[in-house]
């Protein structure tokens, strides 16, 4: 699994969304990211510095699995042809013939979107699910 972190956008949906997990590395407006030793009273999506907009911030493996376990949604990210990727999604919180509701509502009008990097298909993935719940 990757070890790449969220970008700042994430971070701050996770916040708003009750993310509380303790996280290592902090991520400022620039994308400058360092690692930072978490104080046990601090959780994840904390922000530091209201002046350069600093949050403490996971990665996106960590970010995903706490949108499944918490949340129960499942953002997973499928290979297609030419090394390329796709988003798919589902709610565990509705019976298995509704929990495609996610992925149609994101796909709508626009179909499927094809990404270059799994990074990139992850990331936009946990943005989309994070907007709609």
């Amino acid at each position: 699994m990757t070890e790449e972190l969220v970008t700042l956008e994430t971070a701050k949906l996770l916040k708003e969304k009750g993310f509380n997990w303790k996280c290592e590395h902090l991520i400022d407006r620039n994308k400058v990211i360092t690692k930072y030793d978490l104080p046990q009273s601090m959780s994840c999506c904390t922000e530091i510095d209201n002046e350069s907009v600093e949050f403490l911030c996971p990665t996106l493996y960590i970010a995903q699995k706490w949108l499944r376990e918490i949340r129960g949604v499942y953002v997973y990210v499928e290979p297609v042809i030419g090394k390329r990727w796709k988003l798919s999604f589902c709610d565990f919180n509705v019976p298995a013939e509704e929990s495609d509701w996610m992925e149609n509502e994101i796909n709508k009008g626009n179909g499927y979107k094809v990404y270059v990097t799994y990074e990139e298909a992850l990331e936009a993935g946990l943005q989309k699910a994070l907007k709609l719940i």
